[in-house]
C-alpha cells in the first residue's frame, strides 16, 4: 500500500535539488560568456552527466517568444537517474518544479521558495 506524505516548508535548505547553490546565480562558461541553450555537466558524485539548460547565464529551462513570454517548458536540470527540475530566471519554479525518483518525490516552488515536498512510501506494515 503507498501513502503520500506532504510537508510544507519556506527553507529551501530542505530541498534535495542537486544545483540549489545555483539559485539566482549566473553561470559563464570558459569563453567567458554567460551560459545559453542546452549543456551538459557531471555533478559531484554522479556517474552520468546532467542535461542542463541556460538562458542568458541562468538555469532555465523555458522556450521564450521575442517578447519574453514562455512558449514551451523544458526541465532546467535533467537527471540520468529519473530526475528533473523545471527552472524559471535562476529558480527553481512550478507545481511541481523538482522531481526526483520517477515522480516518487516533488517539490513545489514558487519565486525561488519551496513551497511544500512531498513523497510516496511504502508501507511495510502497520502497528
Amino acid at each position: 500500500m503507498n501513502t503520500i506524505k506532504a510537508i510544507k516548508t519556506n527553507d529551501n535548505n530542505q530541498s534535495c535539488s542537486r544545483a540549489k547553490q545555483f539559485i539566482g546565480v549566473p553561470i559563464i562558461g570558459r569563453d567567458g560568456k554567460l551560459l545559453n541553450g542546452e549543456q551538459k555537466f557531471k555533478f559531484e558524485n554522479e556517474e552520468e552527466e546532467t542535461v542542463c539548460r541556460f538562458v542568458n547565464g541562468f538555469l532555465d529551462g523555458n522556450v521564450y517568444d521575442k517578447d519574453g513570454n514562455i512558449v514551451d517548458k523544458l526541465p532546467a536540470l535533467e537527471y540520468s537517474f529519473g530526475g528533473t527540475e523545471y527552472w524559471t530566471k535562476g529558480a527553481p519554479d512550478g507545481f511541481p518544479a523538482i522531481v526526483q525518483n520517477f515522480g516518487y518525490y516533488e517539490e513545489d516552488w514558487q519565486n525561488g521558495t519551496i513551497q511544500e515536498i512531498r513523497n510516496e512510501i511504502e508501507l511495510e506494515s502497520i502497528e
